[in-house]
């Protein structure tokens, strides 16, 4: 089998949390080396996710923490073999599954992360996986894409939507499964979805008959982190009564890199070679 060159983007987010998390998230990391247990399994929506914690990395003078995260695909229903048989996958050989990658930067309170599965869902996994490093269950985090603009922080200060309009690739919709937005949920069923590569749209309705400003902040934040998404544009009024037009596809912060691989499959090594590059590049332009 001959290699494929993938594009890999690592995503950058902020941790907003007190910081106690920050220090319970090291105390907690450092336990687990202590005593010998570097793995964690957990279940979200009926998914089995797996924690792999590796040591302590220094990276030019800061502590950095790499993870691996396998999140179950449970839409595989049967194997085949070669020979003709079709059975049910066995479940107890493991987690069939995703693969995800993440360096937590403490002294930066940022999350660098990327997987090989359903891009958008990487905010959603590494949020998952921190609240297993935090000791007090009734703190909050929240998970926030790093702009290279202000465009998203404009994007709160309109009081009227006017228009949206996107293009985005529908198999990244239909990937995407618990964490896709619920605009999105109806468009799955249309027939014309399964023979497109690209789905381009343009919303202008919305109030009491169309989509309300929450459903549509949430489509804009999910297509915003979505690789998949190649047009994101939003025009509104803001409070000053002022006409507003935002370009939130190129307002995200992200380190895209080009890998020869065989197959689809990542391995540790080189995935901490890739977001340890990421981090680089992060601060170079800070």
């Amino acid at each position: 089998m001959g290699k494929i060159k993938k594009r890999i983007t690592v995503r950058f987010f902020s941790i907003g949390a007190n910081n106690d998390f920050f220090k319970d998230f090291i105390s907690i990391h450092q336990a687990n080396q202590i005593n010998d247990k570097p793995v964690r399994v957990f279940s979200i929506r009926d998914k089995k996710h797996l924690i792999k914690i590796h040591d302590e990395l220094d990276h030019k003078g800061r502590k950095v923490y790499f993870l691996s995260v396998v999140r179950e695909r449970n839409t595989w229903q049967a194997r085949a073999l070669a020979d003709g048989t079709i059975s049910a996958i066995p479940l107890n050989q493991g987690i069939l599954g995703d693969p995800y990658y993440y360096l937590v930067v403490p002294e930066c309170k940022i999350i660098l992360g990327f997987t090989t599965g359903p891009s958008a869902s990487v905010r959603s996994v590494a949020n998952a996986i921190l609240q297993h490093f935090k000791k007090d269950r009734t703190s909050v985090i929240i998970l926030e894409p790093i702009s290279k603009e202000r465009e998203y922080a404009k994007l709160q200060d309109l009081t009227e939507f006017t228009e949206v309009r996107f293009s985005v690739d529908p198999s990244s919709l239909n990937e995407s499964g618990d964490e896709l937005p619920s605009i999105f949920k109806g468009l799955n069923a249309s027939p014309f979805m399964a023979n497109s590569s690209k789905l381009e749209l343009t919303i202008s309705d919305f109030g009491e008959e169309g989509f309300t400003q929450e459903a549509l902040l949430d489509a804009v934040d999910y297509l915003s982190d979505n690789e998949c998404c190649t047009t994101l544009i939003v025009k509104g009024v803001d409070r000053e009564g002022e006409k507003r037009q935002l370009n939130l596809n190129t307002a995200y912060l992200s380190h895209s890199s080009f890998i020869n691989l065989r197959g689809k499959f990542i391995d540790e090594k080189l995935a901490k070679d890739i977001i340890l590059n990421a981090l680089t590049s992060y601060e170079i332009l800070q």
